[in-house]
């Protein structure tokens, strides 16, 4: 989250980076794994001779989870790491992914490994409370502290998967320079490929997690046998009910993958050694009655698609207009009622996979299963707070309507007539936003045909649909100016061209010497659009160029104190003398 925000809000500098700093900087990096190495340290130090340090190595351990996105935060912003990502990452949105996420897994990769051995040793200190000395020998060793490292660090070679297929995804996309700008560019086509890319994502997790978790297909018989059955009487491929490791150290078992195509089950090995057979076959109709009762899709449709349909609509309140302590008003209230709404969506869901599970075995072995797990492992909050922000409804309520669902045929007619209306409820919401999409999409086509056939390079064809449009909507009244003036630079330069090879050339030979131009008869504003094209048709802008037109977008834009950051960096990176009248001294 660090990383993106400060990506997306905090704009680099071109050029205000440097190796000297960057490697100062970089050194950052080992502090999290040094504040875990404390850690570690003096909780074997507590262990074997009994002496208990000021600092808790509990509070180190977390305070190095904390530092981790600090660490980054500098590292991106004073360190002038996000303005080497621009320099070093060109046109390749790829490379700008891997290169972003670089530091994050330079930081946590050693931490989580010397975080995990820290949590062994605390772990035995919880359990002899200071009551006798542990020998240094007796403390957890490489063998015990690698199969646990290597399933917490699963969760950040997991997360690197749509990070690194969003950038081949774009990589990809920039082959043909049509419909590259039509994702990036078009309200429309930034709406279907997000829901492409999700499917494409959605097919990869299921492989992606077991190469992450490193789950096996070797399930211990007999019981493998009856799970793989149970698992085909509900019409799921037997072959991907797979065991996930842990150690012995987590009783859980998941359904990987919102669509069909890779999905997969795992069971972690600490289930199978807490559970019968009969309790683990309850589990399996339960995992499975998710996918049999389209939960994933269900979920994703009115978790993501909903929301990314409505984005556009949205824009008609003109959000940005009113103060911002009613912004943030009007933001908690949206999380507090999506919350809900997904609070109350995941409780029926795992009363419906309850309730296949039951319709296939019966209430006892699902009943029995959640019995044990919940008295063996960490039983869930009943506090307030744990209520509002538990996903799983109560034992209790499950056990209850478990019982019901296999003994009252009138409570199961009533539940199966309540999913039912809650699915038509779903699809009137996504035919609702959908809708609502589509209109604003029509509306906003013809202004949004300009941006696209002017950045495909059809300028013949953007300056054409440009003299059609007499006045815009209020959404458009800032961008558009700027689009009106880029349109007008490249009709000047290549007043002929309909596709980018023919436009980019032209655009490279003359955008940057006419921006100069402009720049130094009528100033910076005036010549943003100039500079812009230049640097879009440039394939590898240096970092003087890009500074350049930095500088000129934040006059267009009237923000003064970004000019002056601007300016600073073009003077530490050089310019030609020609430029002196704008950045000289």
């Amino acid at each position: 989250m660090v990383l993106f925000a400060h990506r997306e809000l905090l704009p680099a500098i071109p050029g205000s980076g440097d190796a000297d700093r960057l490697a100062l900087f970089g050194l950052l990096l080992a502090v999290p794994a040094l504040l875990a190495g404390s850690s570690l340290l003096l909780i074997r130090r507590q262990l074997t001779s009994g002496r208990r340090s000021q600092a808790p190595p509990r509070a180190l351990l977390r305070l190095s989870a904390v530092a981790t996105p600090v660490v980054l935060w500098v590292l991106l912003g004073d360190g002038g790491y996000a303005a080497c990502i621009d320099a070093w990452s060109g046109s390749s949105h790829f490379a700008d992914m891997a290169l972003l996420l670089l530091p994050l897994l330079v930081a946590e990769i050693p931490r989580i490994v010397i975080g995990t051995a820290t949590m062994l040793c605390c772990e035995i200190d919880d359990e002899i409370a200071g009551a006798r000395l542990v020998p240094a020998a007796m403390l957890p060793g490489v063998a015990d502290v690698v199969p646990v490292a290597r399933l917490r660090l699963g969760w950040p070679i997991l997360v690197t998967m749509p990070c690194v297929l969003l950038g081949v995804s774009l990589d990809v996309l920039q082959i043909d320079r049509g419909l590259y700008v039509f994702c990036l560019g078009t309200s429309l086509g930034s709406t279907l490929g997000t829901i492409a890319f999700l499917c494409v994502a959605s097919v990869v997790l299921p492989y992606w997690f077991r190469f992450a978790f490193g789950t096996d297909r070797r399930l211990p018989e007999p019981v493998g046998g009856k799970l793989r059955e149970t698992a085909a009487a509900l019409g799921f491929d037997p072959a991907r009910v797979l065991l996930l490791p842990t150690g012995m150290r987590a009783m859980n078992a998941m359904m990987v993958g919102p669509l069909p195509a890779g999905r997969c089950l795992c069971l972690t090995d600490g289930l199978l050694r807490a559970l019968d057979s009969e309790s683990l076959a309850g589990v399996v109709a339960h995992e499975v009655g998710h996918a049999r009762r389209g939960h994933p899709r269900l979920l994703m449709a009115l978790v993501v698609i909903v929301p990314l349909l409505l984005t556009n609509p949205l824009r008609l309140l003109d959000l940005d207009a009113i103060d911002v302590s009613w912004q943030a008003l009007v933001a908690v209230i949206a999380i507090v009622v999506g919350w809900t709404m997904v609070r109350t969506l995941a409780h029926r869901f795992e009363h419906e996979a309850d309730a296949v599970s039951v319709g296939l075995l019966g209430a006892a072995p699902c009943t029995r299963a959640l019995m044990v797990v919940s008295r063996l492992a960490m039983p869930l909050r009943h506090g307030l707070m744990g209520r509002a922000l538990s996903l799983h409804p109560e034992e209790r309520r499950r056990w209850d309507l478990m019982r019901r669902y296999e003994g009252d045929p009138e409570f199961r007619a009533g539940f199966e007539a309540t999913g039912r209306r809650l699915r038509l409820g779903i699809l009137a919401t996504v035919a609702v936003a959908l809708l609502a999409a589509t209109a604003m999409w029509v509306a906003d086509w013809r202004y949004e045909t300009v941006v696209w056939h002017l950045h495909s390079g059809d300028v013949a064809a953007a300056r054409q649909l440009l003299t059609g449009i007499d006045e815009v909507p209020v959404r458009w009244q800032k961008t558009w100016p700027l689009l009106t003036q880029e349109v007008a630079a490249a009709a000047e330069l290549a007043p002929e061209a309909t596709n980018w090879a023919s436009a980019r050339a032209a655009l490279e030979q003359r955008a940057w010497r006419r921006g100069v131009e402009v720049l130094l008869a009528s100033g910076p504003a005036a010549a943003r659009a100039w500079f812009s094209l230049a640097v879009e048709a440039e394939p590898s802008p240096s970092d003087l160029q890009r500074a350049v037109y930095d500088y000129c977008a934040a006059a267009a834009t009237h923000d003064p104190e970004r000019m002056e950051e601007v300016r600073a960096a073009v003077r530490r990176l050089g310019f030609p003398a020609e430029l002196s009248p704008v950045f000289g001294s």
